[in-house]
């Protein structure tokens, strides 16, 4: 049928031409914009690994950064990036394939500037954040040897009176002494015990009931070995 495409559309307008009029007071009342609306470019330089995936993501080479390579670790640190957002297509492929989930999209979508060279957005290393990062690392590294020498200690005593230190995770006197005959006879055994009662005392709770459990079918079956064939 000739004109139907035509007729088509006259319909779709005449549709909206008697539906009610909808005006937004922008800029006094700024619009609802959806969750997943896509406007300014964000980026987190803290969380940046200078890995470049970004940079080749991009099709239309929005994104540039520059790094130096760190003497101590020899890794590589950012110095400055840069969004050129003039032309980006918000196609989002750069925060997609951020692995490190340093880049994101807010919903600002007043991105006009007076001068062109005003649109690109440039990001320096915040001043004092390798320093940060070191006292960070320094601390994190002291906290592990202090509780290393904690469980050190721990094996000691767990070597020298057994009973005494069981018997704050284990409540039955018969599941304590079970343990602690375990304990001396078996290094792993109390290695793990020493490192869980300095770390997490009720997961040590659980894990030291478990092994009086299996010592006790352990030597149930010493004892009557006929037993667990019966039983099956």
């Amino acid at each position: 049928m000739k004109g139907k495409g035509l007729i088509k559309g006259l319909g779709i307008t005449l549709k909206h031409f008697f539906e009610k009029e909808i005006t937004e007071q922008y800029p006094e009342v700024m619009p609802k914009l959806p969750e997943r609306y896509r406007g300014s470019l964000q980026f987190d330089a803290d969380k940046c690994i200078a890995c470049n995936i970004c940079v080749n993501n991009c099709p239309n080479d929005v994104l540039t950064l520059e790094t130096v390579k760190d003497e101590k670790s020899k890794k590589k640190k950012l110095l400055s990036y840069s969004i050129d957002l003039q032309y980006c297509m918000f196609c989002n492929l750069c925060v997609e394939g951020c692995p490190a989930n340093c880049l994101s999209f807010d919903k600002n979508f007043e991105l006009s500037k007076f001068n062109r060279d005003d649109i690109k957005i440039v990001y320096t290393r915040p001043e004092g954040l390798d320093d940060d990062n070191e006292a960070n690392d320094a601390k994190a590294e002291a906290d592990d040897d202090k509780q290393q020498k904690q469980i050190d200690a721990m094996s000691k005593a767990l070597a020298k009176n057994p009973q005494k230190i069981l018997a704050k995770v284990l409540d039955a006197e018969e599941d304590v002494n079970i343990l602690s005959d375990l304990v001396q006879k078996d290094e792993k055994v109390a290695g793990k015990m020493a490192e869980l009662i300095i770390k997490d005392k009720e997961k040590a709770a659980k894990v030291a009931a478990g092994f009086v459990k299996k010592e006790k079918k352990n030597i149930a079956a010493q004892t009557e070995p006929g037993k667990e064939e019966n039983d099956v």
